[in-house]
């Protein structure tokens, strides 16, 4: 049960990471597109991609941790 605690912890905190990052590289994007195009982008549109991302990058995280530690119990 403590690994499956461990792995929900780590999930959880790359879903944060991942979320962050994908705001910060979206803003980004969005500016530069504000640039070229000379309009204004909905800012907000960068916290509603970030959302799945995130979902995505906590399941991910979740199911790499959990089988590496199922897979070391194997090994050994």
């Amino acid at each position: 049960m403590k690994k499956f605690f461990l792995s929900a912890g780590i999930g959880l905190f790359s879903g944060v990471i991942t979320f962050f990052l994908s705001v910060a590289f979206l803003c980004i994007a969005l500016l530069i597109l504000r640039e070229a195009s000379h309009t204004l982008p909905d800012m907000t549109l960068a916290y509603k991609a970030a959302v799945p991302v995130a979902i995505l990058g906590a399941i991910c995280g979740f199911m790499i941790s959990l089988f590496r530690v199922g897979r070391s119990r194997i090994v050994q």
